[in-house]
C-alpha cells in the first residue's frame, strides 16, 4: 500500500478518489493519510456516509498494536469541537437547484480555507452519498483547484443507489475539467499475498496455502485476514520447518463462530439474505441459477433477479453475460455454512434435478458431486450413488478430503447391505490415505461387526490389512502383537490368515517371522488375489531387510509374473514397494531404471520414495519440503518402510545443512507412530549427536541401534552405520571398535551385494587397515554412483584419515555447495586449510560462515551447542553472534529466525 500512499501525497488535483472492492483497504488508507497529515500539522476534517444516505463527522485511527498495513480501522465520531462546516450535505434540493449547490459549496470552501492552506477533507464510503450531497461535492471540487486544500474520497466498486445512478456523470464532468485523480486499490496478487502471509504467520507459506487463501479471498485484504484467521481456528495451518502448510482435512471443520462476511451478508436484509444463501449453492449453475432459486424459495424468476441486483449493488455478487458469481468466494462459503441441513438438501436436490434434466449445467465437477452429496435421498438414490462413486474413485491426490464427503453420502444412498459394505470399504481406504486412522478404525470395526457376511474373502483380507495399518499408525501395538502371536482369531481361509499374521509381524519389525508366514501363505493363496501381492512383497522386502536379496532380485527381473500386475492399483503398489527396497539401499540408478522400464516418472511415485530419491540426487530443498508437508498434513504419520526411509534420508540432509533443530523436529514426528525399521531413525539421530559435538554419545547410540537391528535379524541401513561408527571410533582412538566394524561391513557386503554396501566396506577397510587399493576402489565406485552427498562425505573422510589426495577436497567442497551443506562445507574448509588447499572465494567464505552461524542460532541452539558444533569456544560464539546482530540489524535469535522464515536472510 506504500505506492498508493505516495501517489495520494504527490497528487496535484483537488479530488483524489480511492476506489476498490469492499475490503481492499480504502478506509485503512484514509486512516493512514489522516495520521500523516496530522503529523505534518495540517488540519484534517473527515466525514463518512452511511447506507441510509446520512453524513456524519468522523475520525480515523489505526490501533497501535496492529501492523499498519492490515490493521482494522476504527471510526470515531462525531468529534467534539469539529465545526459543523465539515459536512457538505445533505442540502435540500441541491441536485435540482445548481444555485443551492453553489451556495453550500462556497460555504464549505470558505470554512475549509479557514483551517489553513493545507487543510484536507477526507470522505469515506462515497458509494452511499446522496444525490444532493453529490451535487454540492461536484460544485466544491473546482473551487479547490489551484489551492493546497485537498479532498480525498473512498469509493467502493460497485457503488450503490444515487452514487451508481448519478455519480458516473458527475465524475465524467470533473475528469473532463482535469480535476480528479483516481487510484484503484487492487487486490493482492499471489506474490504479494505470499509476502503478507509470511509477515502474518512468521513462516514461509507453501504454494498450496497461498493458492487456497487467494482462491477464497481473491486477494482482498479484509477477506485474506478473515480466511487466515478461520484456517488458524480450524487448525488448517501448521508450521513445520519454519514453513506454513495448508491442511485440507482441517479446513472443512465447521466454524466455531460466525465470520465478518457472515455478519455483513446477514445485514443486507431478510430477502437478500435468503437469496444470497440460495445462490451460495446454486451460482455454479450459471444462467439457470435464478430460476432454480426461485423454484425453491417460491418466487418468480423476475423477483429473484431483482434481489440479485440488490446483492450486486451491495458488492456481493457479480453479473456476467448469463451468470452470477460471488465477488468473493469466501462470501459463498460463509453463506453456504449458514444454511441449515434441510435448507441445503432442498436447494441441492433442486440443482441436481436441473442438472439431470439438462435445464442447467455445472462446469465444476467437484461442486456437482457436492450437490449430489447434499441432496441425499431427495433425488434418485441409485443414479446419485453411481455418480458419487465414480467421482470419488476418480478423485486425485488433492481431492481426498472432498472424496470423504462424497463417500459418506454414498453410504447413505446404498440400496442394500452388500452395496453399503462396498462403499464402506472405499471409505476406509480413503480415510487411511488421508491419515485419519481414528475414523478408519471406527469404520473398519463397523464393517467387521455389521457387514462381515456381505464381504467376499478378498474384501475381508483387505479390511484386516487396513485394520493392522491403522493400529500401527495409532501406535496401538498390543492388538498387533496379539494378531502376530496368533492370540486373536482371524477370519478368512488359512492363506489369508497367514498373510495377516505376516503383516502384523512386519509392522512390529519382526521380519523373520513375517517372512515365514508369507512363505506359508504362498503355497495356498492364488495369484489373482490381493493376498498373493502382499505375500510376495513381504517375502521379497523382508528377505532384503535381512540381507537375503535373492528373491527380491528375482522378482525385479520377473515383473511379468507379479500378481495382479494388470490392475493399476496393485501394479502401482508393487512398483512403489520395489522402489523402496532399492532406495533404502542407496540404489538410485536402479530405481530410475525401474521407473523408465515401467514408463513412469518420479511424479508417479508415492511422496515418501520421492523424498528419499531427492536426497540421493542432492535436491535437499525439495526433499525437505516433501517430508515437512507429509508431517504437516497427517495428524499421525502412517508408517511403512518407505516412510522411515523418507525420515532417515531427510534428517541426514538437514544435519549437513546445520538444520539440527528441524532434524529433531522430523524425528519427533517419526516417533509419533510405530516406525517400521526403527533402527534407521536411531542411526540418523546419532548424526545429530555427532553434529553437536558429542562423538561418544553418537557412537554409543549407533552401537545400541546396531545391536537392536542384529537381534531382529535386520541389516538394512547397517552398512552406513558401520561406516559412521568406524569413522567415529577412529576419531575416538577406539581401534577395537573400528576393527569390528570392518569385519561386520565386509560380511554385510558379501551378504548384500549392493553398490553402497561394497563402497562402504571398501571405505572402512581403507581407513582401518590403511589400504590404498580399498580407498581407490571406494572412490571409483562413488564416482560411478554419482550421488553428491555420498561422494563428498567419502572424499572428506578419506582425506581426514590420510587415505586420499587432499587435492580432492576441492571437488568435495564444490559438491557440497550445490547441496547447501553449510555444516559439511565448514568442516571441509577446516580440513582444506590444514592441508594447505586454497579455499576459493574468501568473501564467500566469510558470508557462508555467517549463514551457518545464523542457521544454528535460528534453530534455537544454545551458545554451548553452537560452540560444540563449530569446534570452538562459547566466548568465540558469543562474540561472533554479537557482531552478526550488529551487522544484520537483528536484535535477537527470534528476529533472526523470523528473518530467515520471511526470506529476508537467505540460507
Amino acid at each position: 500500500m506504500e505506492d498508493i500512499l505516495g501517489a495520494v501525497l504527490e497528487a496535484e488535483k483537488p479530488l483524489v478518489l480511492l476506489t476498490g472492492l469492499t475490503g481492499t483497504g480504502r478506509t485503512t488508507m484514509l486512516a493512514r493519510l489522516s495520521e500523516h497529515f496530522e503529523t505534518d500539522g495540517r488540519q484534517v476534517s473527515a466525514m463518512r456516509f452511511t447506507p441510509s444516505g446520512d453524513v456524519a463527522p468522523a475520525r480515523f485511527n489505526l490501533p497501535s498494536d496492529s501492523p499498519r498495513d492490515d490493521a482494522p480501522t476504527r471510526l470515531r465520531g462525531p468529534v467534539p469541537g469539529e465545526p459543523a462546516w465539515a459536512t457538505i450535505g445533505p442540502v435540500a434540493r441541491a441536485a435540482e437547484e445548481p444555485a443551492a449547490a453553489l451556495r453550500a459549496a462556497h460555504a464549505a470552501a470558505a470554512a475549509l480555507r479557514r483551517g489553513g492552506d493545507g487543510t484536507v477533507l477526507l470522505l469515506d464510503d462515497l458509494h452511499w452519498i446522496d444525490r444532493d450531497s453529490l451535487a454540492v461535492l461536484e460544485a466544491l471540487v473546482p473551487m479547490l483547484d489551484g489551492t493546497k486544500i485537498r479532498c480525498v474520497g473512498a469509493l467502493r466498486v460497485p457503488a450503490g443507489d444515487a452514487a451508481a445512478r448519478y455519480g458516473p456523470a458527475a465524475l465524467a464532468r470533473l475528469r473532463e475539467a482535469n480535476l480528479v485523480h483516481t487510484l484503484r486499490l487492487r487486490p493482492l496478487t499471489k506474490e504479494k499475498l505470499a509476502g503478507e502471509l509470511k509477515s502474518t504467520l512468521g513462516a514461509r507459506p507453501e504454494p498450496a496455502l497461498v493458492d487456497h487463501v487467494h482462491a477464497l479471498s481473491r486477494g482482498v485484504r479484509a477477506a485474506v485476514s478473515e480466511t487466515v484467521e478461520a484456517l488458524r481456528r480450524r487448525g488448517a495451518i501448521r508450521i513445520v520447518n519454519r514453513s506454513a502448510y495448508f491442511v485440507p482435512a482441517m479446513a472443512t471443520r465447521k466454524p466455531s463462530q460466525p465470520s465478518e462476511y457472515f455478519l455483513s451478508a446477514h445485514a443486507l436484509g431478510p430477502a437478500e439474505w435468503e437469496t444470497a444463501k440460495a445462490m451460495a449453492l446454486l451460482s455454479p449453475l450459471g444462467g439457470a441459477a435464478p430460476r432454480v432459486a426461485g423454484e425453491v424459495i417460491g418466487l418468480s424468476e423476475d423477483e429473484v433477479l431483482r434481489r440479485l441486483e440488490s446483492l450486486r449493488a451491495a458488492g456481493v455478487l457479480h453479473r456476467g453475460d448469463e451468470s452470477w458469481r460471488f465477488v468473493l468466494p469466501l462470501h459463498a462459503v460463509t453463506l453456504a455454512e449458514a444454511c441449515g441441513p434441510y435448507e441445503r438438501r432442498v436447494l441441492a436436490a433442486a440443482a441436481v434435478e436441473a442438472l439431470w434434466s439438462g435445464a442447467a449445467v455445472c462446469r465444476d465437477p467437484a461442486h456437482r458431486a457436492n450437490l449430489l452429496a447434499e441432496a441425499g435421498r431427495m433425488v434418485d438414490p441409485e443414479r446419485a450413488l453411481e455418480e458419487l462413486l465414480r467421482r470419488a474413485v476418480e478423485a486425485g491426490e488433492d481431492e481426498t478430503v472432498p472424496a470423504l464427503r462424497w463417500l459418506d453420502a454414498a453410504v447413505e444412498l446404498a440400496g442394500d447391505r452388500a452395496q453399503r459394505a462396498k462403499v464402506l470399504l472405499l471409505l476406509v481406504g480413503t480415510y487411511h490415505r488421508n491419515g485419519d486412522y481414528e475414523r478408519s478404525l471406527r469404520t473398519i470395526r463397523l464393517v467387521l461387526s455389521d457387514f462381515a457376511n456381505e464381504l467376499n474373502p478378498d474384501a475381508v483380507f483387505e479390511v484386516h490389512s487396513l485394520l493392522l495399518c491403522g493400529l500401527s499408525g495409532r501406535r496401538d501395538t498390543e492388538p498387533l502383537r496379539d494378531i502376530a502371536d496368533g492370540d486373536h482369531r482371524l477370519a478368512g481361509d488359512p492363506g489369508s490368515r497367514a498373510v495377516i499374521r505376516a503383516i502384523a509381524c512386519a509392522l512390529l519389525d519382526r521380519w523373520g517371522e513375517a517372512g515365514r508366514w508369507a512363505e506359508t501363505a504362498t503355497s495356498t493363496v492364488r495369484k489373482g488375489h490381493p493376498q498373493a501381492v502382499v505375500a510376495r512383497l513381504i517375502g521379497a522386502l523382508g528377505g532384503l531387510w535381512q540381507g537375503r536379496a535373492g528373491f527380491f532380485e528375482r522378482s525385479l527381473l520377473e515383473r511379468g509374473q507379479w500378481p495382479l500386475s494388470d490392475v493399476a492399483r496393485y501394479r502401482a503398489e508393487q512398483i512403489d514397494a520395489y522402489l523402496t527396497g532399492l532406495l533404502l539401499n542407496g540404489e538410485l540408478a536402479r530405481a530410475e531404471n525401474l521407473l523408465a522400464d515401467e514408463g513412469l516418472s518420479w511424479d508417479d511415485v508415492g511422496p515418501a520414495n520421492r523424498t528419499t530419491a531427492a536426497v540421493l540426487r542432492g535436491d535437499f530443498r525439495y526433499a525437505t519440503e516433501l517430508a515437512c508437508r507429509s508431517v504437516a498434513r497427517r495428524s499421525v504419520p502412517g508408517f511403512a518402510a518407505a516412510t522411515t526411509g523418507m525420515f532417515n534420508a531427510t534428517v541426514a540432509a538437514l544435519v549437513c545443512q546445520g538444520r539440527l533443530a528441524t532434524a529433531r523436529e522430523l524425528l519427533s514426528a517419526a516417533a509419533e507412530g510405530t516406525p517400521v525399521l526403527a533402527h534407521l531413525l536411531d542411526f540418523t539421530e546419532a548424526l545429530i549427536d555427532r553434529a553437536l559435538g558429542d562423538a561418544r554419545r553418537a557412537a554409543d547410540r549407533l552401537t545400541t541401534a546396531l545391536s537392536a537391528a542384529e537381534e531382529r535379524g535386520l541389516v538394512i541401513g547397517c552398512d552406513t552405520a558401520y561406516a559412521e561408527l568406524a569413522d567415529l571410533a577412529l576419531d575416538l582412538e577406539d581401534k577395537e571398535t573400528a576393527a569390528q566394524c570392518l569385519v561386520n561391513a565386509e560380511r554385510l557386503a558379501r551378504d548384500l551385494p549392493t553398490g553402497r554396501a561394497g563402497l562402504l566396506a571398501s571405505f572402512v577397510r581403507a581407513v582401518v587397515e590403511k589400504d590404498a587399493d580399498a580407498a581407490a576402489e571406494s572412490l571409483r565406485v562413488a564416482h560411478e554412483r554419482g550421488q553428491p552427498l555420498e561422494l563428498s562425505v567419502l572424499i572428506a573422510r578419506l582425506v581426514k584419515h590420510g587415505m586420499a589426495d587432499p587435492a580432492l577436497l576441492s571437488e568435495a567442497y564444490e559438491l557440497m555447495a550445490g547441496l547447501g551443506a553449510l555444516m559439511h562445507r565448514a568442516k571441509t574448509r577446516t580440513l582444506m586449510q590444514k592441508h594447505g588447499i586454497v579455499v576459493p572465494g574468501r568473501r564467500n567464505t566469510v558470508e557462508e560462515n555467517e549463514r551457518l552461524l545464523a542457521t544454528l542460532a535460528a534453530e534455537g541452539l544454545s551458545n554451548k551447542q553452537i560452540a560444540a558444533a563449530l569446534i570452538t569456544s562459547e566466548k568465540s560464539v558469543e562474540g561472533r553472534l554479537s557482531r552478526l546482530f550488529v551487522r544484520s540489524g537483528y536484535r535477537s535469535r527470534i528476529e533472526l529466525a523470523t528473518a530467515i522464515a520471511n526470506g529476508e536472510l537467505q540460507l
